[in-house]
């Protein structure tokens, strides 16, 4: 979550030094309830000084109001979709959500079919090549 903030921040700067004004507080979205958690409460921040300083910057950027931090569910995470194998249910929920259609195929026929009328073609034409090579045998002499 440090190096999203990081970089929000990072893009904020830039977009203000462009003179072009940022829709703020920009949305953080997370399926780690601790990290919301250790960033919203101050109580409960101080109780864990083991934590790094990355959760110091990020509550620092959240009381700033630069962020605003959402809980997803793991369930709903589309990066999942580009980090993990999914199968199934999960796999057609991400395709859906990421607006990815199927479209039907104009293929016909089978691979078996294809390979035979590929096989076919080929025998044409390996006969057609005997023939044109007979004629001009036959025109050379």
């Amino acid at each position: 979550m440090r190096r999203v903030t990081a970089e929000i921040t990072w893009l904020i700067r830039l977009l203000t030094n462009l003179s072009v004004s940022p829709m703020l507080p920009v949305h953080v979205h997370s399926d780690s309830q601790v990290a919301l958690d250790i960033t919203r409460n101050p109580v409960f921040h101080e109780r864990t000084k083991h934590i790094d300083l990355d959760y110091h910057f990020v509550r620092q950027q959240f009381l700033a109001g630069l962020i605003s931090l959402t809980f997803v569910p793991s369930a709903s995470q589309l990066a999942d979709f580009f980090t993990k194998p999914l199968s199934g249910i999960p796999h057609r929920f991400a395709l859906d959500k990421l607006g990815v259609v199927t479209l039907p195929s104009n293929l016909r026929g089978d691979i078996g079919v294809q390979a035979n009328q590929h096989r076919n073609l080929e025998e044409r034409m390996k006969k057609k090549k005997e023939i044109l090579e007979k004629r001009d045998v036959s025109e050379k002499s």
